[in-house]
């Protein structure tokens, strides 16, 4: 009996206009959009910010995930940066969102009123350790962590931007 094998190759072009739109790894976080101070954070920046760490239990696409997180609260970056709120509008901060967006272009989307201490305070961590060691290598050097979050979805890592809008 004689088998015959056939080899099929198929070698898709990506343009690098699309490449483009990915954004790179970087060492640094942007906090930009309707803030009173955009600025630019390293891992030293959030290193002297108070410390919040959390011990988290995930279900990810490598598995199950039990380990704490250190970092820096999010609201405390936002809080910093100054939101630019209505005063003439109730509750203006509910109405604005906060886009946290990694290297890979991967994002997540959370209610400003979801940390902000006045409603429901959730504990959103920048953090830059897991289980005591440095966060580095593929997810660069800080991720978001949401404890409450059971699957993950929202835990983005290697932080390039977080952007209010």
């Amino acid at each position: 009996m004689i088998r015959t094998c056939f080899a099929l190759v198929i070698s898709i072009a990506v343009p690098s206009a699309a490449l483009a739109d990915r954004p790179g790894r970087s060492e640094s976080i942007a906090i930009k959009g309707t803030v009173d101070h955009p600025r630019t954070v390293a891992l030293a920046d959030l290193q002297h910010e108070p410390q919040t760490t959390e011990t988290v239990f995930m279900h990810t696409g490598h598995g199950a995930l039990t380990d704490s997180f250190t970092g820096v609260l999010l609201w405390t970056l936002i809080e910093e940066a100054g939101v630019s709120v209505d005063p003439a509008r109730k509750n203006d901060i509910v109405r604005h969102l906060v886009v946290v967006t990694g290297s890979d272009g991967y994002s997540a989307v959370l209610s400003l009123g979801e940390v902000s201490p006045e409603f429901a305070g959730d504990q959103a961590i920048i953090a830059y350790q897991q289980g005591g060691k440095p966060i580095e290598g593929a997810d660069g050097f800080a991720r978001l962590i949401i404890p409450g979050d059971k699957a993950a979805g929202r835990a983005v890592g290697a932080i390039i931007s977080i952007e209010v809008k």
